[in-house]
């Protein structure tokens, strides 16, 4: 078979998984204690001690703990929450995005067979940008601090005098400027990409793979220069704006990344085991193990870079960043876990090349890559809003409610997908012959 049909069982599947969601959601809006996030108004003056000598590092943190509010409520942890689901089902259709464009602009002919699994898990981030629009609209005073007018006001109480030198950067018109070019970019190239690779499926040319190529080039630069930079600084790092680091981008990418590829080895045994692509074997297998392998060795580099560097300065502003997270009375438990999900596991288990090439190892690396990643993005996202006790049941409802609704889009696009197994491309006959 060389046309996916997304048959009623799956979608049932899906349905069951979602249900599991909105279950766990509702338990954990209910059994909600903000009581467990009232700490941190002790930890105003809070010092973090990174090394024996740390006599500089006292600093008051009282706007960034909470965004100086109450204890964080049900509706706090709800919008930390969901905002946090939708930055990462965003960032993993544009981890697949620049998978699909590095393939192609290296030529890669492995992944040919396997690229329309790809391209369909690009086509969400549509979804995702509009509901991250929404939380812009409806949720920006909630979400970041520096959007709150009263911290510019000279002689007030509460004037910050660090985000008032960063406002010329760090002010609404700014955002929303580059918030609508980094929409307006990814689906520009997710169109392309479909139609370009959908196109020859049906009517192949050298004139769409040079184009395939070109579109990849562009994808790339783009993706590196504005989509993920910008992103990251605004979306993200700007939660806690005191704080900064040069190789954020990078981690998150990075992260971004492994996770697309465990999510496209799940499709890939998922669609194996409905009896599609039929010359995809235990090599296309490997190679994708590989790169989960490579990644989560680069994602540790990038995190204990930024990590290490943070530490041995011990400059107040950046250290508060690891101060809020790693203490065990905060997140130090998922700190340290995700930690181990996403480099300790994946690289002892899949370093041999046997272990690549198993279906269970891989499948269970992947399900470990993508809850770690979760929680890594998590630990980004969520303790300036919630500085204790926010990861729990409603992290993980949210999570399964939109993985399945990603899962949904996937599968419904990979359906109108004509030749799965990318028959016409010029290097199909590379990706069957695959041989490592």
């Amino acid at each position: 078979m060389n046309t996916y049909i997304f048959d009623s069982s799956t979608k049932k599947n899906i349905l069951i998984a979602f249900g599991i969601g909105v279950l766990l959601l509702l338990i954990g809006i209910f059994s909600y204690n903000s009581g467990a996030s009232t700490g941190h108004g002790d930890d105003k003056h809070a010092v973090h001690a990174s090394a024996k000598d740390a006599t500089h590092t006292t600093v008051t943190e009282g706007a960034e703990h909470g965004h100086g509010h109450e204890a964080p409520t049900v509706r706090t942890a709800l919008i930390a929450n969901s905002y946090n689901v939708f930055y990462y089902f965003f960032y993993i259709a544009l981890g697949a995005i620049f998978i699909l464009a590095a393939a192609n602009v290296a030529w890669g002919g492995w992944q040919i067979q396997v690229q329309k699994i790809t391209l369909a898990m690009t086509v969400p981030i549509v979804v995702f940008l509009a509901l991250l629009f929404v939380m812009f609209f409806a949720f920006n005073h909630d979400i970041f601090h520096w959007t709150h007018e009263s911290l510019y006001v000279k002689g007030s109480d509460t004037f910050d005098e660090v985000l008032n030198i960063k406002k010329d950067f760090l002010n609404m018109k700014t955002f929303w400027a580059f918030t609508i070019v980094i929409a307006i970019s990814c689906v520009w190239i997710v169109i392309k990409f479909w139609n370009t690779l959908t196109k020859m499926d049906t009517n192949p040319s050298r004139k769409l793979f040079s184009s395939s190529r070109v579109v990849s080039a562009v994808s790339i630069v783009v993706i590196s220069f504005l989509i993920n930079t910008f992103a990251t600084w605004l979306w993200s790092m700007s939660i806690q704006p005191h704080w900064y680091s040069t190789m954020f981008t990078w981690n998150t990418m990075a992260g971004a990344c492994v996770a697309a590829l465990s999510i496209m080895l799940l499709f890939m045994h998922y669609l194996k085991a409905k009896g599609y692509l039929p010359n995809v074997n235990e090599n296309h297998e490997h190679d994708v193990a590989k790169l989960m392998f490579a990644i989560s060795i680069f994602w540790c580099y990038t995190w204990f870079a930024q990590y290490m560097l943070i530490w041995y300065a011990n400059i107040p502003e950046e250290t508060e960043y690891f101060r809020l997270r790693r203490n065990l009375d905060n997140y130090g438990i998922l700190f340290h876990g995700s930690w181990v999900m996403n480099f300790i596991i994946p690289f002892f288990v899949l370093m041999t090349r046997n272990a690549k090439r198993k279906k269970a190892i891989t499948i269970f690396c992947a399900i470990v890559i993508i809850l770690g990643q979760f929680g890594a993005f998590f630990l980004m996202n969520c303790p300036p809003l919630l500085p204790k006790g926010g990861f729990g049941l409603i992290s993980i409802g949210l999570l399964l409610i939109f993985g399945s609704i990603f899962t949904y889009i996937t599968l419904m696009m990979l359906a109108k997908v004509k030749d799965l197994s990318s028959t016409t491309h010029p290097y199909y006959k590379e990706s069957y012959n695959l041989h490592i």
